[in-house]
């Protein structure tokens, strides 16, 4: 019994040597106490595991993966609203992302969120008197109603409504196209 005591801890040794190094992962300050100066001791096989959530997580990020979902969960809450009767979600997510890729490819339309005439009542509700003008704060605020940045756009005093809702139709384009192509080279 003694000699297979001994002998366990070499053959885990030799198991641990055969598996890949994983990259140095930092363990989170709060996860010391705060008394104990001495360095936390991770085992192998948990630096490992750590290492591959480290890089599963780099990967969904990179991806941009989970603003994906969001797109697609959001598209079945909108469409489902305005069908009458019951659709089966996955034949509409195995259509949605066939349009996706056919966008993502400039061979037809974008599915976006917001149609036209979303767009359109977003832009009535800042110009309820149809001025025929927004300043460039109610532009800024119609685009973070929407969801969409307006990173890098100078805006003039008065954007004509015709022109913001060219603009929101273009930068919606846009995300959805950059959410699409994100992580390929």
């Amino acid at each position: 019994m003694e000699f297979l005591e001994e002998e366990e801890p070499v053959f885990a040794l030799e198991r641990l040597s055969s598996v890949p190094t994983p990259e140095p992962i930092e363990v989170c300050k709060c996860l010391l106490s705060a008394e104990s100066s001495e360095e936390e001791v991770i085992s192998e096989r948990k630096k490992f595991v750590l290492s591959i959530v480290s890089r599963t997580e780099n990967y969904l990020r990179e991806h941009r993966i989970p603003e994906l979902i969001r797109f697609i969960l959001t598209k079945i809450i909108a469409t489902q609203s305005k069908s009458k009767g019951s659709m089966n979600i996955a034949d509409y997510i195995v259509q949605l992302l066939d349009e996706c890729m056919l966008f993502r490819a400039g061979l037809s339309a974008a599915p976006v969120l917001f149609e036209e005439r979303h767009l359109k009542a977003v832009i009535k509700s800042f110009d309820p008197n149809d001025r025929g003008w927004l300043s460039a704060g109610q532009v800024r605020r119609a685009f973070m109603t929407l969801g969409l940045s307006l990173e890098d756009l100078k805006l003039d005093e008065k954007i004509p409504t015709d022109i913001v809702l060219k603009l929101l139709e273009t930068v919606q384009e846009q995300e959805l196209h950059n959410l699409l192509v994100a992580g390929i080279p």
